[in-house]
C-alpha cells in the first residue's frame, strides 16, 4: 500500500512538472511573438504603395497563396498546420501585432523567422511583399474600407 502511494505521488509530481514545462514553453512561444524580429532600420521603412482596393486585393491573393495555411485566412492562426507546429504562428489580428510598423512586417515577410519555422518570402517581388504587408495591416483592422 505504501509503495502504491509513493508511486502515485511520484507520478503526480512528474505530471505536474511536465505541465509546468509545457506551460513555460507555451509562454515562451507567445513571448517569441510579443517582440519584433526586425532591426531598427527596417522599422523605419515606409510602404511605397497606397492602401487602396487594388493593392489590398493583390495582397490578399498573395497572402492566401503563401501565408494562410499557417496564419489562416482570417489571420488568427487557427489551422491544422498551425496546431501541429512547435511554435504557433503569430495571430496577425492579436494585440501584439498592433504596434507593428509597415517596415517591421515587410522585413519579417522578406526574411522569415528561422526559430519559429516561418520561411522567408524573397521569391516574391518587393512590390508583392509590400502588398502582403498592406493586407496584414488590413487583417489588423487598418484600412478597413480599402479592402472591400
Amino acid at each position: 500500500m505504501f509503495r502504491t502511494i509513493k508511486v502515485s505521488a511520484v507520478a503526480i509530481f512528474v505530471s505536474l512538472l511536465a505541465t509546468i514545462w509545457v506551460a513555460d514553453f507555451s509562454a515562451l512561444a507567445q513571448e517569441e511573438h510579443s517582440h519584433t524580429h526586425a532591426p531598427a532600420s527596417a522599422k523605419k521603412l515606409k510602404n511605397p504603395l497606397a492602401a487602396n482596393k487594388e493593392n489590398i486585393a493583390a495582397g490578399r491573393a498573395l497572402y492566401n497563396q503563401n501565408c494562410a495555411s499557417c496564419h489562416g485566412t482570417d489571420g488568427k492562426s487557427r489551422t491544422e498546420v498551425a496546431a501541429g507546429m512547435k511554435v504557433r504562428p503569430t495571430n496577425l489580428t492579436g494585440r501584439a501585432m498592433h504596434s507593428r510598423k509597415d517596415g517591421d512586417i515587410y522585413w519579417v515577410i522578406t526574411n522569415g523567422i528561422t526559430r519559429s519555422g516561418m520561411p522567408a518570402f524573397k521569391k516574391l517581388s518587393a512590390n508583392q511583399r509590400w502588398q502582403v504587408t498592406l493586407y496584414v495591416k488590413h487583417l489588423m483592422g487598418e484600412h478597413p474600407h480599402a479592402g472591400h
